[in-house]
């Protein structure tokens, strides 16, 4: 899971608790400061009391352990000895604190909501469970539609509290005007997030925007703004590769290890749109310097391909070129061919089980750029009747035929084809040092494309 502790630790700066030294009668500026994390939006509104020095003493004695197991152990007392606290959100805080500091992300994430039945405008805990949502999200989770809801529906009620907070008195301003900044930041990006899993590019583009703006030094936020607008449709490559390539240069500043793969899939996005991977490297400087793109900024795009002499190179990109470019030409172009039979030549990139039992997916490179591309391969063969497709390694010339079904254009254009592998199949997988060795030549024989019942 991908987490800050730096952000959390200064969003939860406020909530830190006063220490048994001060005495009972000092701890009355947590009430402003509870107010603060509660978002409570009215100065008549009735604050937080401790019921007594015991129940004080309790808290601190939680909130100050060193020890996270103490500490969870001492927060777990308390919840149970202390039952109607008005502290007890605050303790269920301190136990989603000390889970998410443990790595245990289950845990954290039902002290969060178990604060929030107690106090469901907890900014604490509605800051923490919209920070982590992204990074512990998965599309294929069978309650992901229920989940993101959920998740939409804590972040729009986390803006709306903090729309209502007022800044203590003891606060400075600009101080809190940052918090409310970052917090602000963290709801919107979580909302960004939600729609862009919804496939709403434009709802997820306003909400990623509005998040930049509050926290213009965020990864992942730039990163997904850049995808919203990578996904739209048609694809915007010019943001795209803007935005991904502000979240590139802020990672490597930040030596953030998320850094790597996103710098290849931005590679991958611009050299299927531009051509290859020229000006790319001064791009990502100038996002560095910039959040948004300068006016009249543009991402050319590539040339008509030119002949190669390879069949199947020269078939491949009459077909799919107008597909990378986007708008009515590549909606026309794949009118024409979705459903059509192909019969093609390539290279093995990687052989996958299907979702099906018994069944296969061939990744196949046919362009040059695929072959020396990390992750990246051209055509994804759909294989349910042929068990030796499994003894396929990287680097295996083949031939395939079947029925066109579908495609993705970005971050790199791969088509998606139903049907099998007619080149012989090796009845075993070879040993590694001879699947090292294998000889990587290139097919010769000419394409065929040809029309068939859709």
């Amino acid at each position: 899971m991908l987490t800050s502790l730096s952000l959390m630790v200064s969003l939860w700066a406020w909530a830190a608790p006063p220490r048994a030294s001060q005495g009972l009668r000092k701890a009355a500026w947590l009430a402003p400061a509870r107010a603060w994390n509660a978002g409570s939006p009215a100065p008549q509104a009735k604050a937080p009391q401790w019921k007594s020095r015991e129940e004080y003493d309790a808290f601190n004695a939680m909130a100050t352990e060193k020890d996270p197991n103490k500490r969870v152990s001492l927060a777990e007392a308390f919840i149970q000895k202390f039952g109607a606290s008005d502290f007890k959100d605050s303790a269920y805080v301190v136990l989603m604190q000390t889970y998410q500091q443990m790595n245990q992300p289950e845990k954290a994430d039902d002290a969060a909501r178990k604060g929030l039945a107690v106090n469901p405008d907890n900014l604490d805990a509605l800051t923490y469970l919209s920070f982590v949502f992204p990074f512990v999200f998965k599309a294929d989770d069978p309650s992901a539609t229920s989940k993101l809801s959920v998740a939409e529906n804590d972040a729009k009620r986390g803006l709306d509290v903090l729309q209502k907070t007022q800044k203590p008195a003891n606060v400075p301003e600009d101080q809190f005007n940052q918090a409310i900044k970052a917090r602000r930041s963290v709801f919107n990006d979580a909302i960004g997030f939600v729609t862009l899993q919804r496939k709403d590019y434009a709802g997820s583009i306003t909400s990623f925007k509005a998040a930049a703006e509050d926290n213009p030094s965020d990864v992942y936020t730039f990163y997904r703004l850049g995808l919203a607008y990578l996904y739209s449709s048609p694809s915007d490559y010019d943001h795209a590769i803007w935005y991904i390539a502000r979240a590139v240069s802020l990672a490597n500043a930040a030596k953030n290890p998320a850094g790597t793969e996103i710098e290849n899939f931005m590679k991958r996005a611009y050299v299927n749109y531009h051509g290859n991977d020229t000006g790319l490297s001064d791009i990502v400087t100038q996002a560095a310097a910039s959040a948004n793109p300068p006016e009249g900024f543009k991402v050319a795009p590539m040339e008509t391909p030119k002949k190669t002499g390879d069949p199947n190179i020269d078939a491949f990109n009459d077909m799919t070129f107008p597909l990378k470019l986007g708008g009515e030409k590549a909606q026309k172009t794949w009118d024409a061919l979705k459903g059509q039979a192909l019969e093609l030549g390539g290279a093995v990139d990687s052989v996958e089980k299907g979702t099906e039992p018994g069944s296969y997916l061939v990744r196949i490179d046919i362009l040059e750029a695929s072959k020396a591309g990390e992750g990246a391969y051209d055509v994804e063969l759909k294989d349910s009747a042929q068990p030796n497709v499994k003894n396929l390694v990287k680097g295996d010339l083949l031939r395939f035929k079947g029925t066109i079904d579908s495609y993705t254009a970005s971050p790199s254009l791969v088509l998606t084809i139903v049907g099998e592998v007619i080149t012989d199949l090796p009845e075993k997988a070879p040993t590694k040092e001879k699947a090292k060795t294998k000889a990587k030549a290139k097919t010769t024989k000419k394409a065929v494309h040809r029309k068939t019942t859709r």
